[in-house]
């Protein structure tokens, strides 16, 4: 039962901020990575954690073919030869860094290597667009995360307050048959009650007449000790 009711209040605590579709605009800096200062794409991801959004990042860059691995110490991601076809015919080496903005969520900054460039809406107004394509489905990729992670949680409070109804049949279940099992045991209780109140009365009964015989056996008891002692010398 405790557990249910934690589950049950995690539960509405979670969801008491639903999560619904990411939608965020993605604007252009020049930020910092490990290799430099460059153009960056720019997405901040309202409601998340970091640790939601840097396990659906490694997750998302498997559809792009590449080998990415994370860079604790700088605390980015770095995918070489990523296969964007959108964007270039040659493969392209993508950075991203995952930013923890407190009440405000997350913000993501990824960089994308064409080689000579880094891609911006300048340089490559026609190659730009699928940048922005690729952020806006890593942010429906964060968002299907967070739902499932909802209905996970949804689906465990459900099974357990289905269970808990189960087991509150049951006992409801044996309880009335222990009121039936009690009812009839109070039956044959006041049965016995009537049977030792009449049983009661006859001994009663018995014990006056027993009481009358006494007093007339000691009389004959009496009369015969008088009739002996008159025969006596």
């Amino acid at each position: 039962m405790k557990t249910l009711i934690l589950t049950f209040l995690a539960f509405l605590a979670y969801s008491s901020s639903v999560h619904c579709q990411i939608e965020s605009s993605i604007k252009e800096e020049t930020k910092a990575n490990s290799k430099g200062s460059f153009n960056a794409l720019v997405m901040e991801l309202p409601g998340t954690t970091s640790k939601e959004v840097n396990k659906a990042w490694g997750k998302f860059m498997k559809k792009f073919k590449g080998k990415t691995k994370f860079e604790r110490k700088l605390n980015e991601y770095i995918t070489d030869d990523a296969s964007i076809k959108d964007m270039s015919d040659n493969t392209v080496d993508v950075i991203a860094k995952i930013e923890e903005r407190g009440a405000d969520g997350t913000a993501i900054s990824v960089w994308f290597n064409l080689g000579v460039s880094y891609l911006s809406s300048n340089d490559h107004s026609e190659r730009y667009p699928s940048g922005e394509k690729i952020l806006k489905l890593f942010a429906n990729q964060v968002s299907a995360d967070m739902i499932e992670e909802e209905l996970e949680l949804a689906e465990k409070a459900l099974k357990e307050l289905e269970d808990l109804f189960k087991k509150l049949e049951k006992e409801k279940v044996q309880r009335t048959k222990d009121i039936e099992d009690y009812k009839a045991t109070i039956l044959k209780m006041e049965e016995s009650i009537t049977k030792g109140e009449e049983d009661v009365k006859k001994n009663e009964e018995e014990q006056e007449k027993t009481t009358l015989s006494i007093e007339e056996q000691k009389k004959l008891v009496e009369d015969i000790k008088t009739r002996l002692e008159s025969v006596k010398l």
